[in-house]
């Protein structure tokens, strides 16, 4: 009986010696969250896409080359996903058309959780708007802009 309250005992001090090392455990990090700014291009300029981690950086692609990872500032990074959280559902932003260029006019979206938005390239209410500001905030910093379409090699009659 003095063996088994021993034992008894000893367990209860190790469990109460191990308390704080369990009590420390590493708290889990934000999963990483990504948002996907599209840009349409337009018939003579060239669409980009853009991959923007909530960790802090972009992937940048014009289409047909291959993407650059970059870091982003933090304070853009946590703007973006601010608003995205705000403007939630993307779907339900509101629309308004604006006048565009049929050669030059481009359209802006964001896929976020599954959702797009609609075209922010004329915004429309201020949820809109800080995402449209917020864009161009992370396409300032990627360098990102419609370039001319390469033109096509002269045909030879």
């Amino acid at each position: 009986m003095l063996v088994r309250v021993s034992i008894t005992v000893l367990g209860a001090v190790l469990l109460l010696a191990a308390l704080p090392v369990l009590a420390k455990t590493t708290p889990k990090k934000a999963a990483d969250e990504t948002a996907v700014i599209e840009n349409s291009g337009s018939t003579n300029t060239a669409g980009y896409t853009i991959t923007v981690s909530s960790r802090g950086s972009a992937s940048y692609a014009e289409a047909g080359s291959k993407p650059r990872t970059q870091a982003l500032p933090k304070e853009d990074t946590a703007r973006l996903f601010k608003a995205l959280a705000a403007a939630m559902p993307l779907t339900a932003l509101p629309i308004r058309h604006g006048m565009r260029s049929a050669s030059f006019g481009t359209e802006t979206y964001i896929m976020y959780k599954g959702q797009k938005s609609p075209d922010l390239t004329t915004p429309f209410g201020s949820q809109a708007l800080a995402l449209y500001n917020d864009i161009k905030a992370i396409e300032a910093a990627v360098h990102a802009s419609n370039h001319a379409r390469r033109p096509l090699a002269p045909t030879v009659p």
